[in-house]
């Protein structure tokens, strides 16, 4: 049996979904608690496990959106549906994007929630199953007994595309989006889902790919953002695309493609470990090769000199630690090779146009 935490500030609602003929061993869905605001609602998600959260989005003390934002940080719950009146269409798509799992127009019928829980019973039942036996989830997604394909081809070619830095990743991207909303048009809130898995999908491959990523960006980068004032499809694929030409952007400078041999080992030794000791003569030794050419073969095979590339990477490693962690400035340039803070300031702001305490002051 599959618990529900049903969340609204109107009693009357929470008596009337409690009184729906379906909850019980038809379905196995059960109400086993309610809640009239997010608050009492985290405070009940911190004290017992539920598979999925029913919640309206306009209430006091805190609202769906933010305790849709706290169950995703925290992990509290799998399944997050958001419940609200046509009015609210464009602030519940804001949920959809956050990661909710589904958005039901209210008064909800016991048609609507019927059709919800087979939905629902379907992705728990996958979910829960042993990994080894999951289906490809990027298959295709069921509404009802209509089946509408997911572009696997599409996600397989961006993805490509991303890997080998080619230029035109964006556009593909924006252009698969863009015939998402149109195929489906009348339903929206499914596009965003879709638009919002593909997306999904690709960072999360790219960080597979590139597991020394997690050493410059925190993933949830690509995850947060204020939604608020992102109403329409095409606010939505821009902040997508921006956020994949960021991502594009760092692999093109920092993955440097022309690299071959020792050269492309070095770059990745470099990569994974910014703050070991990057001297030129260290890493010859480490190698087992002359120094003079480490230096001319990097320059030549990279286009990049070796110590402007590790400086990227050093600085590239300093700008993740002040923007992530509470470590003084000193304590982030030590740990990169910078024991003079004067001169670790003076490349920092040279590299991103601002001193360390001025970039973390920012960030914040």
């Amino acid at each position: 049996m599959y618990k529900v935490l049903a969340v609204d500030d109107r009693e009357i609602f929470l008596v009337e979904l409690k009184r729906l003929k379906l909850w019980g061993d038809r379905l196995d869905f059960q109400i086993t608690d309610t809640a009239s605001n997010g608050k009492e609602a985290l405070e009940l998600l911190n004290k017992n496990s539920y598979d999925i959260v029913l919640t309206d989005i306009r209430m006091p003390v805190i609202d769906g959106i933010q305790l849709l934002r706290e169950i995703q940080n925290e992990g509290l719950c799998t399944c997050v549906v958001i419940l609200s009146e046509y009015s609210e269409f464009n602030y519940a798509r804001q949920g959809i994007v956050l990661g909710a799992f589904d958005y039901i127009v209210k008064p909800a019928t016991e048609e609507t929630i019927n059709a919800l829980l087979d939905r629902t019973k379907v992705f728990l039942d996958n979910y829960y199953k042993p990994k080894k036996e999951w289906p490809n989830s990027n298959i295709k997604l069921v509404e009802n007994d209509e089946q509408w394909i997911y572009p696997v081809a599409d996600e397989k070619q961006i993805i490509k595309c991303l890997f080998n830095k080619d230029k035109n990743t964006i556009e593909l991207f924006r252009n698969t989006a863009e015939n998402i909303y149109v195929l489906l048009s009348d339903n929206l809130i499914k596009a965003d889902i879709v638009v919002k898995k593909l997306y999904h999908n690709i960072i999360t491959e790219v960080f597979e790919k590139f597991g020394w990523l997690n050493n410059y960006i925190d993933i949830e980068f690509f995850e947060t953002t204020n939604y608020m004032n992102i109403v329409s499809d095409n606010n939505f694929i821009e902040f997508y695309c921006e956020r994949i030409y960021y991502i594009f952007d760092f692999l093109r400078r920092f993955h440097l493609e022309n690299s071959q041999g020792i050269i492309k080992e070095i770059c990745e030794y470099i990569l994974n470990n910014p703050s070991a000791d990057l001297k030129l003569k260290a890493i010859a030794e480490k190698f087992y090769i002359n120094n003079t050419y480490l230096s001319n073969n990097f320059a030549t095979k990279t286009g990049v000199g070796f110590n402007d590339y590790v400086t990227m990477v050093r600085l590239a490693r300093a700008r993740y630690l002040l923007v992530n962690t509470k470590l003084k400035n000193y304590e982030i340039g030590s740990q990169i090779g910078y024991h003079d803070i004067n001169y670790f300031s003076k490349l920092f702001k040279k590299e991103y146009g601002k001193n360390p305490s001025e970039y973390r002051n920012t960030a914040v």
